[in-house]
């Protein structure tokens, strides 16, 4: 009796905590699923089988600091505010290449007949790849590229030609695999986080076009606006002509944070926020916007988005909107090519700037040729900086050097300031042994980012290797005959 009363005393007390706690509404709808109370843990029924893995803390005394400590991290705010307060004027005119967001972003479901390159084109990986190292750093097996040459059926290259949408986020490979290959793991810069296979990677509920499919179904050969590549076929679902008016006549919600949970009408899970989204809206409501998507059944369906998460049709440059949106874009780790659902360089700008209607392509390159070009070619490094003070424009300027693409965002202390997503700082010893130090994330700094460090390579200092930079809210500036016949002549 009294082991009764005892088990209804502590159900009673349960009852009572439950009912004074708050729950979340999305939570609490799906709690009545449950049929059973989850098993108590005690000393009878535990097992030590389940944690029987090495910790770290059990490895080593005390984890070892991969980040070492870098000056401009240190000392230079790592938020915007000032940077913005200091150099930038809210934007009060749309620029011309704000006025073409869409004809970009939904250009795949344009290409209808056919694939936007041919088939030589997408080959290119055939004769790229010949061998590199596996996930397990070892040489891969020498059968492994030809395998994925058969699987990619490119002799069925844009057969398929049907415009279609992303059911989820997905990498986008280079051959249809999701195993990487490095070029060579024992030096800096090619081994990981550099997986030659990852090209970039889409975003749900994103336009594509589908070439093909690979020899066994499981893989689709895709074109977004800014790429193309190999995702999982199971990540695809083609779309009718009128699904495709239906999103397109639209306003559309431009989403301004990462990783909040976005449910459907029946508070079912659908997927992650992510900058950069661009979702068609069917109505506001005091709860935030009720916004379309495309099941992988095909059928169109609503989710809603929390009010602060978006926001209804782009906006024009501001502090508020550059301050919160960079806010969230610089908590993000260094993802090569988009991996873990991350951003490197050029995908941070890219998506920074989405919100504000202005499309960039995906690769720093392709990037760096975006609006007008300024040329560094025959410059130091203090006329580089003159140069950038006098032309570069905060926020809307591009930095280049080969591989790497840095947002200009003014002046602080008079030091040039960039904001960028970068893996690490070049080092080299006295053996000519070369390194990296890890910065691994998006941040803040001058062009002499890490020349504080041991060891630091001079002659890889951002500030020396920058080629150019590039205004792209303006227009292209087109070379007059005479320029280019100088152009012509420098090169005999």
């Amino acid at each position: 009796m009294k082991s009764v009363a005892k088990c209804v005393g502590i159900f009673g007390i349960l009852f009572l905590l439950n009912g004074c706690s708050k729950t979340h509404p999305k939570i609490a709808s799906r709690d009545t699923e449950a049929n059973s109370l989850p098993p108590i843990c005690n000393d009878l029924n535990t097992t030590s089988d389940v944690y029987d893995v090495p910790l770290p803390q059990d490895l080593e005394p005390e984890l070892p600091s991969i980040f070492k400590k870098v000056n401009d991290l240190e000392y230079f705010p790592q938020s915007l505010s000032p940077y913005l307060d200091l150099n930038f004027t809210n934007q009060e005119i749309p620029f011309e290449v704000q006025k073409h967001f869409e004809k970009h972003y939904y250009a795949p479901w344009g290409y209808l007949v056919a694939a936007p390159i041919c088939s030589k084109e997408a080959q290119w990986p055939i004769s790229a790849f010949t061998g590199g190292y596996g996930s397990n750093l070892k040489p891969i097996d020498p059968t492994w590229i030809p395998q994925l040459v058969v699987q990619s059926n490119f002799l069925a290259f844009s057969t398929v030609n049907k415009p279609a949408i992303t059911t989820k986020w997905m990498n986008i490979r280079v051959f249809p695999t999701s195993k990487p290959l490095y070029k060579n793991p024992t030096k800096p810069g090619e081994g990981y986080p550099f997986d030659l296979l990852q090209n970039s990677s889409v975003a749900f509920n994103e336009p594509i076009f589908i070439s093909h499919y690979s020899k066994d179904g499981s893989w689709v050969y895709i074109f977004t606006n800014n790429a193309s590549g190999w995702v999982e076929s199971d990540g695809v679902r083609v779309i009718t002509q009128e699904q495709i008016k239906l999103i397109q006549d639209k306003e559309k919600v431009f989403i301004t944070q990462d990783q909040i949970p976005l449910y459907d009408e029946s508070n079912k899970f659908i997927a992650y926020s992510r900058i950069g989204m661009v979702l068609p809206l069917i109505e506001e409501t005091s709860e935030g916007f009720k916004v379309l998507f495309l099941k992988s059944s095909g059928s169109t369906e609503e989710m809603m988005v929390p009010k602060d998460v978006g926001h209804i049709g782009r906006h024009l440059l501001n502090k508020e909107d550059l301050t919160k949106i960079g806010m969230h874009l610089l908590r993000n780790t260094y993802g090569w090519g988009g991996m873990f659902e991350e951003r490197d360089c050029s995908s941070m700008i890219r998506d920074y700037l989405t919100p504000f209607g202005i499309w960039l392509p995906r690769n720093s390159a392709s990037q760096a040729k975006k609006g007008e070009v300024i040329s560094f070619n025959g410059l130091d490094n203090s006329q580089k900086i003159a140069l950038i003070k006098e032309k570069g424009i905060p926020f809307e300027t591009i930095l280049y050097k080969k591989g790497h693409v840095l947002l200009y965002i003014g002046t602080y202390e008079n030091n040039v300031m960039v904001m960028h997503n970068i893996w690490g700082i070049r080092t080299i010893d006295t053996t000519g042994k070369k390194g990296r130090d890890i910065v691994g994330k998006a941040v803040i700094t001058t062009l002499q980012l890490g020349r504080e460090v041991e060891n630091f390579d001079l002659n890889n200092m951002l500030l020396r290797t920058l080629v150019s930079m590039n205004i792209f809210t303006h227009a292209p500036v087109i070379p007059t005959a005479r320029q280019k016949g100088k152009e012509k002549l420098s090169k005999l």
